[in-house]
C-alpha cells in the first residue's frame, strides 16, 4: 500500500474536515474508518446546531474554534453546496439566578469572539419564539443549523476529489514506531505513515492509549432524539434550549434545515 504522509484514524466529520484542510498540500494522506462509510457515528447522530461560542471557558482551544468555525460556516457551505442556516438559538431561563447565568454567559461569549448576543426579557422572548416557555433568554444571533450527515460527507467528498485515500471497514488494532515511521496495525493489513491524526471520536481514548503512558478515558453520554414530522416544521423557527445544568445541556427543540423539528437528547 506504500507508506503515508498522514494517516487520519476516524472519517467522522473532524477526521474529513481534516483531511480536506491537509489537501491544499503536496502530501499522501489516507483515512482510516471502521466503519462501511463516513459519518457512521458521532458525527451522525446529533443535532446538527452550529454553536456561537459563548458556552465555552474564555483563553481555550475549543472557544476559539467554535467561533472560528461559526464564522466560516457560510463560505464553506456555497463551496461544498451543503446547506446551512443561521437560524438563530435562544437559551431560556425562568429564575433570577438564571438572569445572572445568561449575563456572565453573554460575557464570556464576547471575550470569546462572539458576536451578535443579548438579553431578551419575556416580551420579546416570546415574540420572538413564541413556542418557548420562560421568562427571559439569551438570543444568539449567529447560532445555526446543519444536515450533520451532508456536511460530513460534503467534507469527505471533496477530500477524496483531492486526493485522499479512504479505506473504509478498517479497524485499527495497535501501533509500531520504527525508524521515523508509524506501522498502524489493522483488521485489514499494515499501514505506514510519517504522522498519525488520533480522530476516533468517542473512541480517541482507546487509540492513545495504546501508544502513550498518560492514560485517558472517555465516557460518552447517550440518548435519544425524536425527529418530528414535517407537519412540525413550523413549530419553531429557531433552536431552543434550557440553561445548561452540572449534567449538560438539557433537551433542545430545533428546526432542521429539511423542515422537521427534532427534539432531544
Amino acid at each position: 500500500m506504500g507508506r503515508f504522509d498522514v494517516l487520519i484514524i476516524g472519517g467522522g466529520v473532524v477526521g474529513s474536515a481534516i483531511a480536506r484542510e491537509l489537501t491544499r498540500y503536496q502530501l499522501r494522506i489516507g483515512v482510516l474508518e471502521k466503519n462501511l462509510d463516513v459519518c457512521y457515528e458521532t458525527s451522525g447522530r446529533n443535532s446538527g446546531v452550529v454553536h456561537g461560542g459563548f458556552a465555552y471557558d474564555v483563553g481555550t482551544l475549543k472557544a476559539k474554534l467554535c467561533v472560528e468555525g461559526n464564522q466560516g460556516m457560510d463560505e464553506l457551505s456555497r463551496e461544498l453546496g451543503f446547506v446551512f442556516k443561521r437560524c438563530g438559538k435562544v437559551l431560556v431561563g425562568k429564575t433570577p439566578e438564571d438572569l445572572e447565568t445568561l449575563k456572565r454567559t453573554i460575557v464570556q461569549g464576547e471575550k470569546n469572539g462572539a458576536t451578535k448576543l443579548r438579553l431578551l426579557n419575556k416580551e420579546e422572548l416570546h415574540e420572538l419564539v413564541p413556542t418557548a416557555v420562560g421568562e427571559f433568554a439569551m438570543f444568539s444571533e449567529n447560532s445555526g443549523i446543519v444536515d450533520p450527515f451532508n456536511y460530513t460527507i460534503a467534507l469527505a467528498e471533496n477530500a477524496f476529489d483531492n486526493g485522499v485515500e479512504f479505506q473504509f471497514n478498517t479497524e485499527v488494532t495497535g501501533f509500531t514506531w520504527e525508524d521515523g515511521f508509524w506501522t498502524i496495525h489493522t483488521n485489514h493489513g499494515d499501514f505506514e505513515s510519517r504522522y498519525v491524526i488520533n480522530a476516533a471520536g468517542v473512541y480517541a481514548d482507546v487509540l492513545h492509549n495504546m501508544v502513550s503512558t498518560r492514560k485517558l478515558h472517555i465516557t460518552p453520554r447517550r440518548g435519544d432524539y425524536c425527529l418530528l414530522d414535517k407537519n412540525t416544521g413550523d413549530f419553531v423557527s429557531h433552536t431552543i434550549f434550557q440553561l445548561p445544568g452540572k449534567l449538560g445541556k438539557g433537551v433542545l427543540v430545533s428546526p432542521t434545515v429539511h423542515g422537521n423539528t427534532i427534539v432531544g437528547p
